[in-house]
């Protein structure tokens, strides 16, 4: 059975009436855990209420919630949702995700871990950056690592992502991200390929579907239409649906349609810890198969 750890934020995804935990890491998790991997979200939370609720709403999911406890305040963002259901995000500063320790359960987590997961956010501290990279250099030989990349706001650098790239084995990216990489390091998604070696790029384009781009070639797959209630976690879905069936044998095209459909389920609903219904979980082996 697949192990997979992400690294890096957790918090709470606070809309005009309620708040739900989250945090891409945490999303990414949470959905591949669905898909009968051994999973780990590896973070830190303050020592508040904020915190001790992560803590009991996590193992409702029945997330493998590794949570250091620090001395800074628990995550929290602010989501505001327009009227095509987009969100925007404005998260707090100097919080406990931006302290992430390492530790001797992360160091057991990266040797054994068959994915292992970031994204640039968590980044934006020293610490939790260092915190990444240590765990990475420790992963073994048959470990493959997602750059999920989630620019948000203001919160990366040209540095950071070039040392990223170099870590990863399958990137992440949307529309507006690759503008992003354009501007700041000239490459457009063919030159990612071979400039950073990846084995799979993984290309969202929101309404307009999704892009695989693989060494065999480029798969594209038009997006499901639903009714979209908000988008928060609907890539999360997509990337760790279609990232473990890919592991698992599933060929490309049956596991980026089945990605599509679970997303768009997502858009459905409020959040992005959604179960999802085992008839969506099989799709894919039907797309294989028949």
């Amino acid at each position: 059975m697949l192990k997979a750890l992400c690294i890096g934020e957790i918090l709470w995804d606070v809309f005009p009436d309620k708040k739900v935990w989250g945090g891409a890491p945490a999303n990414f998790i949470f959905h591949t855990s669905q898909h009968g991997v051994i999973s780990t979200a590896y973070t830190a939370i303050g020592n508040d209420e904020n915190g001790r609720e992560i803590v009991r709403e996590a193992e409702k999911c029945g997330i493998n919630l590794v949570a250091e406890t620090v001395n800074f305040p628990t995550g929290v963002v602010n989501i505001s949702v327009d009227s095509k259901g987009v969100a925007s995000y404005e998260f707090n500063q100097d919080c406990a995700w931006d302290h992430i320790p390492f530790t001797k359960e992360l160091e057991n987590l990266c040797k054994d871990a068959d994915l292992i997961t970031f994204g640039s956010l968590a980044q934006r501290s020293e610490i939790s950056r260092r915190t990444i990279f240590e765990g990475l250099k420790l992963r073994k030989p048959t470990c493959k690592v997602l750059f999920d990349v989630n620019l948000r706001q203001s919160f990366y650098t040209k540095e950071i992502l070039l040392e990223s790239l170099q870590q990863a084995d399958f990137l992440k990216l949307n529309e507006d991200e690759i503008v992003v990489f354009k501007e700041l390091l000239g490459v457009d998604l063919p030159d990612l390929m071979e400039r950073f070696n990846l084995e799979l790029i993984i290309f969202t384009l929101g309404a307009e579907g999704s892009q695989i781009i693989s060494r065999n070639g480029t798969f594209n797959c038009p997006a499901e239409q639903c009714n979209i209630v908000d988008t928060v976690g609907a890539g999360d879905s997509f990337t760790a649906t279609f990232i473990i069936h890919y592991l698992n044998g599933v060929s490309i095209p049956a596991a980026q349609k089945t990605a599509t459909k679970i997303a768009a389920y997502v858009c459905e609903h409020s959040g992005a810890t959604v179960s999802i219904p085992n008839e969506l979980k099989k799709l894919s082996l039907e797309e294989e198969y028949t």
